[in-house]
Order: C-alpha cells, then sequence, then structure tokens
C-alpha cells in the first residue's frame, strides 16, 4: 500500500496468480536490469518476460509487476491506470517508456527568463492525454521580485489549474506539495533542464 498497491491492480489477479504470485513495483529500469520493491526486499531482476518484452511490454519505472513466489521470475506486467511515453530518438515507431501508473505530475517551471508558457501548455495536453492530476511548480521564486505575475501567467492555461509558487531551497516553501505526496501516491517531475527539477 505504502508504494500505491491499489483495487484497480488487485482486481487483474486471478485466484491462481493471488496463490503463485507477489506484487513488485518497477523503481528503476537499468540497461540490463530492473530494480524492485515490494513485499520483499529490494532487489534487481533481469528484464525477462513470457511476452515480447519490447514497446509498451516492457517494464516502465511505476509499473506493477508480477513474480513468482518460489523464483522471483517475472510473470507479467500488469495493466496500467496512466503511461508517459515518448518517441525514441532517431527512431519514428519506436516508443520510449518514461513513467507509469502516476497520480500527479508536477510540471516544473522557473521565474527567470527560462519561463515559458507555449513549452508549459505542451506538458499539460500531455497530462490530459494520459489523465494524471497536473500540479504546475513555479521555482526560484526567490530570484524575482514579482513570482505572482508568473503564477496568473500559468493559471491562464487552463481553468482551475493549481500553481504552487516554491523556493526549493526552502523547505517550508516546499512543504505545499505534500498534499500530493501521501502514502501509496505517485508523483512525476517533468520540465525543461535546469527547472530546479533536481533540487525538488
Amino acid at each position: 500500500a505504502e508504494l500505491g498497491w491499489r483495487a484497480f491492480f488487485e482486481s487483474q489477479l486471478s485466484d491462481d496468480e493471488r496463490l503463485r504470485c507477489l506484487p513488485a513495483r518497477v523503481m528503476a529500469v537499468h540497461r540490463g536490469m530492473i530494480a524492485i520493491a515490494g513485499a520483499g526486499p529490494e532487489h534487481m531482476i533481469p528484464p525477462r518476460f513470457p511476452e515480447s518484452g519490447v514497446g509498451e511490454n516492457h517494464p516502465a519505472v511505476g509499473d506493477w509487476l508480477l513474480l513468482d513466489r518460489g523464483s522471483h521470475e517475472p510473470v507479467r506486467i500488469l495493466g496500467r491506470q496512466s503511461l508517459f511515453k515518448r518517441r525514441a530518438p532517431g527512431n519514428d515507431r519506436k516508443q520510449q517508456l518514461i513513467a507509469a501508473n502516476v497520480d500527479t505530475v508536477f510540471i516544473v517551471a522557473s521565474c527567470n527568463e527560462d519561463f515559458n508558457l507555449a513549452r508549459l501548455e505542451r506538458y499539460l495536453v500531455l497530462a490530459r492525454e494520459v489523465a494524471v492530476h497536473p500540479v504546475v511548480v513555479l521555482t526560484k521564486i526567490d530570484k524575482t521580485d514579482d513570482p505572482e505575475a508568473f503564477a496568473e501567467a500559468a493559471r491562464g492555461l487552463q481553468p482551475g489549474l493549481l500553481v504552487e509558487p516554491v523556493n526549493a531551497k526552502d523547505p517550508a516553501s516546499v512543504a505545499r506539495l505534500a498534499a500530493w505526496c501521501g502514502e501509496g501516491q505517485t508523483g512525476a517531475l517533468r520540465g525543461s533542464s535546469g527547472g530546479g527539477k533536481s533540487t525538488l
């Protein structure tokens, strides 16, 4: 439950799978290995699946897997509530999976010359396409005299859009994001390089 297991995933299991399998969540995808966590200890497994292992059948960060209780070999990937993906560089047909089963996407932009409404709008469209709740997080408010002007511009992109201006280096300021980071909630950070995602 702490990792986001809920009825949506439980309902996909057959009676046989409940007896012989364990659920585990993908925490990271490395070349040749997948880091997982679940009821047992965190560990790495090879990405060998009965299905093809290519395209959307390949595990993404955030996926839930079923593992055989005895061998800990992967059995299958459970159906996803959401999936962020993009075209792989240099290949028009291949998809690169970014993250699955995200509850909230934090769209991060800085309050400086890198602030770009068209870019924010593109991220909002992506969130809408995969039915993930967006929150715009405006960083570096300590670097501007008028952070509210940036916030008002962002709010104008979509009715009811939640916009949170923060100083990412101030824990009290960032604490406003805690409402979307509770037990079992999965958040993802999206935004251009230098916006403050790593600091957050």
